[in-house]
């Protein structure tokens, strides 16, 4: 049986993620946790004036969103009646990383579904910071949702990476799981910044041996800009699912954000699996 953590602000977007997750694991036993983090600076004194006075601070803040999350936990319990799911509602009061960080530990987090945006006004601009914080720091599969992304049918699956050599089968281990659970179509897209002609190079022997039980197409691309390469890729493989690893910083800060310029042309176009390379 998977665990996997759910964070939610309770925007729209958030509840797409949590949807999509639901599409996801569709037949298959799952522990979901669904998390909410609150921070006593996105309230000001009336919110806590409103409590009696017996309550704590903590209390009054806790309050309305435990009750949020017990009716969401309720909600998703009853419509999934028939699947093999089992939900549980966290709330923290906390730095939203160290809290995450926290639900991973202690719960034996699988794995982190979460949308790439988040309500509107300042929260949207915290949950989307926190969302790349999670990606970054947190050693934990992360999936994230594009927003407005409806879940589609996973048929074909996209792999990048680069200086690949280093991997090992215990870090793709949950995406050869998705492979598996939906039985997709395997392609791969290696970002190569040498000087290589792609005619010359048919498959990298690395991948040869990760993937040895799986069929698959091998790209190699160099000199691309890395989202605009994915992308393409995405449009012409007709993509449903994009797994990248989180190598080394320099190749996030080229897959996600390159110039001003990309962040508006090119942004991710399907889910993206951020997967961490161990030291």
């Amino acid at each position: 049986m998977k665990n996997i953590l759910l964070p939610t602000d309770f925007s729209a977007n958030s509840m797409n993620a949590i949807d999509y997750a639901m599409h996801f694991f569709e037949n298959w036993e799952c522990n979901f946790y669904i998390l909410n983090v609150q921070k006593i600076s996105e309230y000001i004194s009336d919110d806590l004036v409103a409590g009696s006075k017996t309550d704590s601070i903590y209390d009054s803040i806790a309050s309305d969103n435990k009750k949020l999350i017990q009716q969401l936990v309720k909600k998703l319990s009853k419509k999934h009646k028939s699947q093999g799911y089992t939900f549980h509602g966290l709330f923290d009061y906390d730095d939203f990383v160290s809290a995450v960080d926290q639900a991973v530990t202690f719960h034996a987090i699988d794995l982190i579904i979460m949308g790439t945006n988040g309500a509107t006004g300042a929260r949207e601009v915290l949950f989307g910071s926190n969302t790349l914080k999670i990606v970054r720091h947190i050693d934990c599969p992360t999936l994230t949702i594009p927003e407005h992304y409806r879940y589609t049918k996973i048929n074909s699956a996209l792999l990048t990476t680069q200086q690949c050599k280093d991997l090992s089968l215990r870090e793709l281990e949950i995406f050869k799981e998705i492979l598996n659970m939906h039985q997709c179509e395997l392609n791969i897209v290696e970002l190569d910044d040498d000087a290589i002609v792609m005619s010359q190079k048919k498959d990298n022997p690395q991948l040869q041996k990760l993937f040895k039980d799986y069929a698959y197409n091998y790209f190699s691309l160099n000199a691309v800009p890395g989202l605009i390469a994915v992308n393409t890729a995405t449009q012409i493989l007709k993509v449903d699912l994009h797994a990248a690893f989180i190598e080394k910083e320099t190749f996030l800060e080229r897959l996600l954000f390159g110039s001003d310029d990309a962040k508006v042309l090119y942004r991710t176009l399907v889910p993206l699996l951020f997967l961490h390379q161990n030291d």
